[in-house]
């Protein structure tokens, strides 16, 4: 038989449990929130790093692209210094051909920067009162007694320096324009 001892036992053991397992079920909710947010902070750094990854491939990407727009300018700067290497090996050789021609020597390059100016390069012509130089900066300047004249701008300045002796040979070299008894060409 049941008594009411055995009951009242009963509900304690059965209100004991039921404690336990409200305890247990909150403890296993608590744990769910846990790891439902370690789950959302593990997608947010997953999304974190896909963005990162993107913009790393975009800027390989990037970089790539400017590798190769460098390698094309280098290529054309390449292009044109060769080009003006030919011209300077053509001009060069032109003005030998007129120095044969007019029975002329060029005069190697000295150091002037003594008397023009640091860095400063050119042939000095005593007899004639002239020096012929190229400034640090490019430019080819004739300079007389004390007068400077500047041949075109800097970037100009060989052509027209090559221009110019190009004329000198001509008017020294023609028949028309030397005169009997002149020697000094």
């Amino acid at each position: 038989m049941i008594t009411g001892a055995m009951v009242g036992v009963v509900r304690e053991q059965a209100q004991a449990e039921k404690h336990r397992t409200a305890a247990a079920l909150e403890e296993a909710r608590g744990e769910l929130d846990q790891l439902r947010a370690a789950e959302a902070e593990h997608a947010r750094q997953a999304d974190a790093l896909r963005a990162e990854l993107a913009d790393a491939v975009a800027a390989r990407e990037r970089a790539e692209h400017d590798s190769r727009q460098v390698r094309a300018r280098v290529e054309t700067a390449e292009s044109h210094a060769t080009t003006a290497r030919q011209e300077a090996s053509e001009a060069r050789l032109a003005l030998a051909a007129a120095q044969v021609a007019a029975g002329l020597v060029l005069p190697d390059l000295a150091d002037l920067s003594g008397d023009l100016g640091d860095g400063v390069r050119g042939v000095a012509l005593p007899e004639a009162g002239i020096c012929v130089a190229r400034q640090p900066d490019g430019a080819v300047v004739l300079h007389q007694q004390d007068r400077q004249v500047r041949l075109g701008e800097d970037e100009h300045a060989p052509a027209y320096g090559r221009a110019l002796a190009a004329g000198l040979l001509a008017v020294v070299t023609s028949p028309a324009t030397r005169q009997e008894g002149d020697d000094h060409a």
